[in-house]
C-alpha cells in the first residue's frame, strides 16, 4: 500500500483513494453526481421524495434500474429480467459526503454475480452523513417497503453491508428476523459502536502524547480539521522522524503499519470530529483506560492526556448501535485478516454475544488473508454470499475460519 489523498466519500472510497494500487471490490463508491433537476418529473408522489427515473440497464443482466430520492435519501433499485423473486438489501458504509446514485451509473463488479443469478438489489443512501446508523436503518427500511409495494413480497430477503454498513446489517437481522432470511457482513463493525470509537479515540490521544500539538486539540476537534493528504503526509513524516514512538504506538494499537497507520489516525480524528458535532458533546473518553502494549506503558499512562465522555453523547453512541446477540437467522461475517481500520479480531465480541444469548449456531466468522479495509475480490464476496444462501435455505453451516477457496 502507499499513502496518497484521503477521500472520505465512504470508508472504501477513502481506502481506494489512499491505496490505489490495491484491488478494492468491496463497498461501492457513489455512482456519480445526482440527476439534474430537469430530469425530475413534475409532481412528486409525496413530500420529500423525487420520483424515480427508470433507465436502461447498466449491465446486460439488469432489466430495470431505477434511481430516485425518498425522504431525503437517494436510492437505486436493480431488478434483473429473470428475477428469481429474492431480494438483496445493501447497506453502504461511513460517508462524510452524501452518497448519490445517478441514472446510468455503473454498479461495482461485486454485484454482477448477484444480478446474473436473478437477485434484485436495492441500495439506499442515508439522509445524514457520518455515523448515520440511525438514519441509515430508517432510510433503507423505507426503501425496502417501497420495493415491496411495487414488486410484491420477495420469496427471500438478505441483508448485506460493508464497514458501518456491516453494523446496519447486524441491526437489521437482529431487529427484523421476520423480514430477513440471512445477512452477510463484510468488513463490518460487529462490536459495540462506542467500543470501536473509544479505541480510535485512545489511539489519537496516545498519538498526541508522542507528537504533541501536531494535529491540534482532540476535545473538541477543530471545525476546520480535514483528513486530507496533507494531514496524512504530516503524520507520516512525524513517524519517520521518531521511529521508536511510531513503533510504540503501533504496538499499542495492534494493527496497521507505517504505510496505513497515518491514514487510520487521520480518519479516526475526522470520525471523532463528526460524532462530537452530531452528539453535541464528546461521546467517548480515555479517563479510565490503562494503556498496555506500548514500549513504555508506565510513561504513556502517566503522560497521556485524559478525557471523559459526556453522558448524553455517550448514550447516543451506545444506542446506535450495541448489538444484542439475539440472532434468530444466519449471519456470516467476512473480514480481511490485516484490516487496520476495522480490526478483524474485534468481531469475536459478537461471537461471544451470540454465545451468551444461546444463538451461537446462527453466526459464522470467516476471513481472507489480506491487508486493507474491505479489500475483497468480487469472487470472494460471491462465494461468501453463496454460502449464506445455502445455509439459510437449510444447508450446512459454513465452516469458521478462512473463506473456502472456490
Amino acid at each position: 500500500m502507499r499513502t496518497g489523498a484521503v477521500v472520505f466519500a465512504c470508508v472504501l472510497a477513502a481506502w481506494a483513494a489512499v491505496h490505489p494500487a490495491q484491488t478494492i471490490a468491496a463497498e461501492p463508491p457513489p455512482a456519480s453526481a445526482p440527476s439534474p433537476a430537469g430530469d425530475r418529473s413534475d409532481a412528486p408522489p409525496h413530500a420529500g421524495a423525487r420520483p424515480p427515473a427508470t433507465v436502461a440497464a447498466t449491465r446486460a443482466q439488469a432489466a430495470e434500474t431505477r434511481v430516485g430520492t425518498l425522504s431525503g435519501a437517494d436510492y437505486r433499485i436493480d431488478v434483473p429480467a429473470h428475477w428469481n423473486r429474492d431480494l438483496v438489501v445493501f447497506f453502504h458504509g461511513y460517508s462524510i459526503d452524501p452518497v448519490r446514485y445517478a441514472a446510468g451509473g455503473h454498479l461495482p463488479p461485486m454485484f454482477d454475480a448477484l444480478l446474473a443469478k436473478g437477485y434484485a438489489l436495492i441500495q439506499s443512501a442515508y439522509s445524514a452523513t457520518g455515523w448515520a446508523v440511525e438514519e441509515g436503518s430508517a432510510d433503507t427500511e423505507r426503501l425496502r417497503r417501497q420495493f415491496v409495494a411495487r414488486h410484491g413480497v420477495p420469496r427471500h430477503t438478505f441483508a448485506m453491508g460493508m464497514s458501518m454498513g456491516g453494523t446496519l446489517t447486524v441491526m437489521a437481522i437482529e431487529e427484523a428476523p421476520q423480514v430477513y432470511d440471512g445477512a452477510l457482513s463484510l468488513c463490518g463493525v460487529l462490536e459495540p459502536s462506542d467500543r470501536m470509537v473509544a479505541r480510535d479515540f485512545a489511539l489519537r490521544a496516545a498519538f498526541d502524547y508522542s507528537f504533541p500539538a501536531l494535529l491540534g486539540p482532540l476535545v473538541p476537534v477543530p471545525a476546520d480539521y480535514r483528513a486530507d493528504s496533507a494531514v496524512v503526509a504530516r503524520i507520516a513524516r512525524a513517524f519517520a522522524a521518531k521511529p521508536a514512538a511510531y513503533a510504540s504506538l503501533r504496538a499499542f494499537y495492534g494493527a496497521g503499519d507505517a504505510r496505513s497507520l497515518p491514514d487510520v489516525i487521520a480518519f479516526a480524528t475526522a470520525e471523532v470530529q463528526e460524532l462530537q458535532r452530531r452528539t453535541h458533546g464528546n461521546p467517548v473518553g480515555n479517563a479510565d483506560l490503562v494503556y498496555t502494549g506500548s514500549a513504555d506503558d508506565a510513561a504513556l499512562n502517566d503522560g497521556v492526556r485524559r478525557y471523559r465522555a459526556d453522558p448524553a453523547a455517550a448514550a447516543w453512541l451506545a444506542r446506535w448501535y450495541t448489538p444484542t446477540g439475539r440472532l434468530l437467522k444466519p449471519l456470516l461475517a467476512l473480514h480481511d485478516s490485516s484490516d487496520p481500520l476495522v480490526i478483524a479480531s474485534t468481531a469475536f465480541d459478537y461471537a461471544q454475544r451470540v454465545q451468551r444469548t444461546g444463538h451461537a449456531g446462527h453466526f459464522v466468522q470467516q476471513y481472507v488473508n489480506r491487508e486493507g479495509h474491505c479489500v475483497f475480490t468480487p469472487q470472494e464476496v460471491g462465494a461468501a454470499f453463496d454460502e449464506l444462501v445455502a445455509w439459510s435455505g437449510g444447508g450446512a453451516r459454513p465452516p469458521s475460519g478462512r473463506l473456502p477457496r472456490h
